[in-house]
């Protein structure tokens, strides 16, 4: 009994564990469609075609200066 016991509660351990790690979130390239309705602070990379392609930048300052921006001054 009580190895039943046990076994039961490692399998409800094993099954809880999923939904306690964190999940992964894809970030998008930076661009009007993408930041739209966003925060400004939304996390998003630099786009194709920029000075920092693919680093991170957010969607209030994508269009400026590095380091917050995608271009070099």
């Amino acid at each position: 009994m009580k190895k039943k016991l046990f076994a039961a509660a490692a399998l409800l351990g094993i099954a809880l564990v999923p939904s306690f790690t964190p999940q992964a979130e894809a970030i998008g390239y930076c661009s009007s469609t993408y930041c739209a309705g966003k925060l400004s602070t939304t996390k998003c990379a630099c786009p194709p075609g920029t000075d920092r392609v693919g680093q991170s930048s957010n969607c209030g300052g994508y269009n400026g200066i590095a380091p917050v921006g995608c271009w070099y001054a």
